[in-house]
């Protein structure tokens, strides 16, 4: 399957520059009444102007505080959050501007937001809105109507609704554009070439025609003519992000060269929109990708230059620099991102990870405290300013961050919220506050069944105090189950079968996380002992004893007891 470099958009996108759009309003207020909070809102251009977003949107704000029913105030606030990457913020903006006035413009607005999170059943919401209001941009308006249904998941109502569009409306080179995408999604790519092909040899200027209709050539195993009419594309439209879609039918002929070679050429161009190179990156950073490390820090380091004012640009470098473990550039990449925009919580959650990941667990703690700045009881930067606290073994630092951010994260995913719940079991366990421990992984598991970090701890925590063991094998398997072959969560569940009494099962899965484990751990040494011994298999569990020795105890009392196995050649509670 391709890619998908390129999620081909078939509509404008709504938001401009601020700065129009705020000459745009004023212009309309002359034209109706000058409204009493106007000089105000002109200073708000002037402070933006200086590049003061924060002191900007404060003076929104007061404006707001003083004029509740300013619609305009808040359109404002919308475009300056969207053009912060600030989709939510945007999203509550439009919200309170539509709760007072029901403007094309604003409704206009809202489907694109809600776009922008794949919420493709509020944007049709409002889209639906904005037909009845709208009489001069039916047409349009239909065609987007129609990729969102398919988008939200209901294709067999976006094809119907396509048809019945085709029927009513006059034959345009956009609307069979449109309905090839939900043929292509079909398989039925002979209809995509029946209704493009017609198109493309007129030679239409809408290049995605031309994208569409090579990618039905090359699902029917007809590349060559599909690399005819993409280049044909290229050569009619000059637009440049076809160069993504013959990156992919390079790719697909594994002509590995040609196709990064093409997806350069894309992502030097400007023409081509920061969101859709960001989403090509993204792809190309997972597992088992099509290209080298070093071409994506290439690709990152284009980004970067051709877009050096947008902060995901920076993320996205830090990201490839890091899956290239050179950890102290990707540190630099993520901290221009926060400089750039230091509203940006996944950047700021990017470089605590990366302080953590080498260690540094105060310099972690101050970019929380700095980005809390920006981003007050943000439940992320809490989460991960409690994950660094704890890393430092400061349990009522770590224990209060992660509090907050549990009172702050009302709104949030509930996979964020199962973490900070996990959190919250590993700080209370520490502290011996087991009832409260186990309740947090238990709430931490209803909230993602998919927890496996929560079910292993709960397991193991249960196991060494010897409660609950049915339950904790439940948790100990399940974990297993989930992410197989995973050296951690096997010794977990050897251990709690040990617990068990279990010791021939236990056995079999110590030697799992033996296997899946480099390098082989202190504990997990020395639990292979302790399973030994119990099968009566002393001088083998003796020598794993002294292996588990040599590796380091976690602790004084660790290495003590384990002195005191080997002296007595039996296992020590």
């Amino acid at each position: 399957m391709r890619l998908n470099f390129l999620d081909k958009r078939f509509f404008l996108n709504f938001i401009g520059l601020f700065f129009t759009v705020l000459a745009s309003a004023q212009a309309q207020s002359l034209q109706n009444r000058v409204k009493p909070y106007e000089t105000r809102f002109k200073n708000v251009q002037e402070i933006l102007k200086q590049g003061k977003i924060g002191p900007g949107l404060d003076s929104l704000d007061a404006i707001l505080t003083d004029y509740p029913q300013a619609d305009d105030v808040y359109f404002t606030k919308a475009i300056l959050f969207a053009q912060m990457r600030n989709q939510e913020g945007a999203i509550e903006a439009i919200k309170e501007a539509l709760a007072i006035q029901q403007k094309p413009e604003y409704l206009s607005f809202a489907v694109d937001a809600f776009k922008s999170k794949n919420n493709a059943d509020s944007a049709l919401m409002y889209l639906d809105k904005l037909i009845d209001l709208d009489d001069n941009n039916t047409a349009s308006l239909k065609r987007e109507r129609i990729m969102l249904l398919f988008n939200g998941g209901h294709k067999d109502v976006a094809l119907e609704y396509f048809y019945k569009t085709k029927e009513i409306e006059s034959p345009t080179d956009t609307l069979d554009m449109v309905g090839s995408v939900l043929l292509n999604d079909l398989g039925n790519y002979k209809a995509v070439i029946d209704l493009l092909k017609p198109w493309a040899d007129k030679g239409t200027l809408l290049a995605q025609v031309y994208g569409q209709l090579a990618q039905a050539y090359n699902l029917s195993k007809n590349s060559k003519l599909a690399l005819e009419y993409i280049n044909k594309g290229i050569q009619k439209t000059n637009e440049d992000f076809l160069y993504f879609d013959l990156a992919d039918l390079y790719r697909f002929d594994k002509k590995l060269k040609m196709s990064f070679d093409a997806l350069k050429k894309g992502f030097q161009s400007k023409k081509i929109d920061f969101g859709d190179k960001n989403r090509i990156i993204n792809t190309l950073l997972r597992p088992n990708g099509p290209y080298t490390n070093d071409q994506l820090l290439e690709l990152a380091n284009i980004l970067v230059e051709v877009h050096p004012r947008i902060a995901e640009s920076h993320m996205a470098k830090g990201q490839v620099l890091w899956v290239k473990d050179d950890k102290a550039a990707a540190q630099s990449s993520l901290a221009v991102a926060v400089s750039v925009n230091p509203y940006q919580i996944d950047a700021w959650r990017m470089l605590m990870s990366l302080d953590m990941d080498k260690g540094e667990f105060d310099q972690a703690i101050a970019h929380g405290g700095e980005a809390l700045h920006y981003v007050a009881n943000n439940s992320t930067i809490l989460y991960f300013t409690s994950m660094a606290y704890l890393m430092k073994k400061d349990m009522e630092n770590s224990r209060k961050f992660m509090e907050a951010a549990l009172n702050n994260a009302q709104d949030e995913s509930s996979f964020l919220q199962a973490n900070i719940y996990g959190g919250l079991g590993d700080i209370y366990n520490s502290l011996k506050m087991y009832k409260a421990s186990d309740a947090a992984y238990m709430e931490a598991i209803r909230l993602d069944s998919t927890n496996v970090t929560a079910m292993n701890n709960l397991a193991y925590y249960l196991s060494l105090r010897k409660e609950r063991l049915d339950e904790a094998t439940k948790y100990a398997a399940m974990a297993t189950q989930l992410q197989p072959n995973n050296g951690t969560f096997e010794d977990t569940y050897a251990w709690v079968l040990f617990a068990n009494g279990q010791y021939e099962d236990a056995l079999l899965w110590i030697q799992k996380a033996l296997k899946n484990t480099n390098p082989q751990t202190a504990v997990l040494l020395e639990h292979y002992g302790d399973i030994l011994i119990k099968l009566g298999k002393t001088n083998e569990a003796v020598k794993q004893w002294n292996l588990a020795l040599e590796k380091g105890g976690d602790s004084e009392e660790n290495k003590l007891k384990l002195k005191k196995k080997i002296e007595t050649k039996s296992y020590v509670e």
